[in-house]
């Protein structure tokens, strides 16, 4: 999966980044700063869209009132084991992100290639996840970080087929610029469409709001049919 250039790392896992700081430490400094997330009730979801993809012109097809067809992907900040059997997500107007779920393997049908791609699954609702800013996990887990949006996870990609069970159909509501500041981004900017890859800066959040199309969740003998397992 795709991401900045300082977090790539071995291509065995696909997923995964660089190491973060002390568990212990980051256990200290999670539980004592719980991030507020807004649950959404109507199908809607809000989704990231990194500069560097911008720039690039991969995310062209996101226009406000389109349909696409997409697999939201969790950029991890961090993870706990989890202490709950619930599973349940939260997302906010930021794409900030956390989950309960366990993590499954997606393999990537692709003969030079033994890597694969691993799934977030919170009751049947499935998520790609690159580990990001944080080791690869297993098992059951408490997941905390964004939502965005992958080219490499497109249909028609390694990476993409091999997640293709989560991908859903969404009809583009709303985009958004923000500014980025120290602590809360602001002052907000409603947007027709991403903008031109020559308008991209650093300096902006863009974030984009989902409207689930396509309500069918995949059941876990389509999970065990198209070849994922657990982590």
């Amino acid at each position: 999966m795709a991401k900045p250039a300082r977090t790539r790392r071995s291509r065995e896992r696909t997923v995964a980044g660089r190491h973060h700081e002390d568990k212990d430490e980051f256990v200290r400094r999670t539980l004592g700063r719980r991030a507020l997330r807004e649950e959404r009730l109507d199908g809607e979801l809000t989704v990231q869209l990194l500069p560097h993809h911008l720039a690039a012109g991969e995310l062209s097809t996101i226009v406000v009132g389109r349909e696409i067809e997409v697999a939201p992907a969790i950029y991890t900040s961090g993870y706990l084991p989890a202490l709950s059997e619930g599973e349940t997500w939260k997302v906010d107007e930021f794409g900030c992100f956390d989950a309960r779920g366990g993590v499954i393997a997606a393999p990537v049908a692709a003969e030079e290639c033994r890597c694969r791609v691993d799934v977030l699954d919170v009751d049947g609702r499935l998520f790609p996840v690159n580990w990001a800013a944080s080791d690869p996990g297993e098992g059951r887990l408490w997941v905390e970080g964004a939502l965005y949006l992958d080219p490499e996870l497109a249909a028609g990609t390694e990476h993409g087929e091999a997640v293709a069970l989560c991908r859903r159909r969404y009809r583009v509501r709303e985009i958004r610029r923000y500014r980025r500041t120290t602590y809360r981004p602001e002052d907000p900017v409603r947007l027709d469409a991403v903008p031109a890859p020559d308008e991209v800066t650093d300096a902006a959040i863009y974030v984009a709001d989902l409207q689930l199309v396509d309500d069918a969740s995949p059941t876990l003998f389509d999970a065990e049919a198209a070849g994922l397992r657990p982590g």
